[in-house]
């Protein structure tokens, strides 16, 4: 183990105050997450205000389904809030919390594109020492929404759907029904209809979120001389089924890390 591996792992036990009381047996378990509840987190870019206390309310009311596990760096929170629906069946929230580096992911199991899962990603700020220089190196957190959305493939008219970060802001999720959770209240309702019209486009003609996000056309790794139309705009088809949209047991984070890591 390097000094740099070592250090993060001393600093992450630092950060646990209880962390002695929650070794039992082969595995350690996150016991003490209600103690974080209304404590607010370091702001990043694009984090909505509504956000810390949606992860308060996850943690005070939420269900604890923390997993048992043997190195420290492996500790997590996690969280279920189940939400009554007009469907008869609860809305299910899932906070999970790395508590050695701190970040955080809150995953709805609907309202996404196609009523498929989106999740919200926060990566807190930090502060780390380069060894060599000795001086400081700052980051500045990151926070995005992962959700489905239609992508070319180099081949033209082809496209998939999957998994894409994207800011709050281009998201066509219902994150304002998280918003409402967090807070009781929606501060811009517009952005319901407007991210709800974006959903249905997709649906309709996924060709025009294509447009808008992804104006230039992928060059082909084949010879256009063979005919065929080269992007989008001139009216090219698909040949790509997107996947069946529905919850993935291994959450909409692993899936975006599926595709890229």
């Amino acid at each position: 183990m390097d000094r740099r591996t070592l250090l993060k792992i001393m600093g992450g036990i630092a950060a646990l105050p209880a962390l002695g009381k929650a070794i039992k047996g082969a595995g350690i378990k996150a016991t003490k997450a209600a103690k974080v509840a209304g404590k607010v987190l370091p702001k990043v870019s694009g984090m909505p205000e509504w956000f810390s206390p949606l992860v308060n309310k996850i943690m005070k009311e939420g269900i604890d389904v923390s997993p048992a596990v043997k190195r420290v760096e492996d500790i997590e929170i996690v969280k279920k809030l189940e939400i009554p629906s007009a469907t008869g069946e609860p809305d299910v929230i899932t906070l999970t919390q790395n508590k050695v580096t701190g970040k955080i992911s809150i995953e709805s199991n609907s309202g996404g594109v196609g009523d498929s899962p989106f999740e919200l990603s926060y990566t807190p700020p930090k502060s780390d020492i380069n060894l060599e220089t000795g001086k400081e190196i700052k980051y500045p957190g990151d926070f995005s929404v992962i959700e489905q959305r239609p992508r070319p493939l180099a081949e033209p008219g082809d496209f998939e759907i999957d998994y894409e970060s994207l800011n709050v802001n281009d998201a066509f999720s219902d994150v304002e029904r998280l918003e409402k959770i967090a807070t009781g209240k929606i501060k811009d309702a517009k952005k319901i209809a407007e991210r709800a019209k974006g959903r249905e486009m997709i649906n309709q003609s996924p060709y025009e979120d294509i447009i808008n996000r992804y104006p230039d056309p992928i060059e082909p790794d084949f010879d256009y001389a063979d005919g065929g139309v080269a992007s989008f705009a001139y009216g090219g088809l698909t040949k790509t089924v997107p996947p069946v949209s529905g919850p993935d047991p291994q959450g909409v984070e692993t899936l975006f890390k599926r595709r890229y890591n």
